[in-house]
């Protein structure tokens, strides 16, 4: 190899090594790859977060609704006395559509059963989501002893 073209070949690299050395654009490069994992981790906080808080919310409305139907003296009265919380809970409920908490009720051997069924899929937030919930139904109930008459 003559000097010309070593000289020109050490020439040549010059331009290759400071762009390899230059970091103008690293920060842009790394935010590409770490922004859509940040997005979906924040995303995953929000979700489960939401679920939680709903999944801890509807055995509240069921236990209120439940101490509730004790001041009733006759199976109508239970009902409506348990329609009248679930109707206040829902305006207190932390997750949308509340109004689609489907409610049951049954009595057996002196107890008093409320069951409040809530459907994740009637929630925008949660179907949003780009993966799975750990139940699409949230189903709580709560049981108390009636008086014996």
């Amino acid at each position: 190899m003559s000097y010309d073209s070593a000289c020109s070949f050490t020439r040549s690299r010059r331009p290759l090594v400071a762009l390899l050395r230059h970091q103008a654009g690293s920060s842009l490069i790394e935010a590409a790859f770490a922004l859509p994992l940040l997005i979906l981790l924040l995303m995953g906080i929000l979700a489960y977060g939401s679920w939680f808080i709903t999944a801890h919310s509807l055995p509240q409305a069921a236990n209120d609704a439940a101490r509730a139907s004790v001041a009733g003296l006759n199976a109508t009265e239970r009902r409506t006395l348990v329609d009248q919380s679930v109707v206040a809970a829902r305006a207190a409920f932390p997750a949308p559509a509340a109004q689609t908490i489907g409610v049951s009720t049954g009595e057996s051997s002196g107890y008093y059963t409320v069951t409040l069924r809530y459907s994740l899929s009637s929630a925008p937030l949660f179907s949003a989501m780009p993966f799975p919930m750990p139940g699409n139904v949230l189903e709580r109930s709560a049981v108390v002893r009636i008086a014996s008459q």
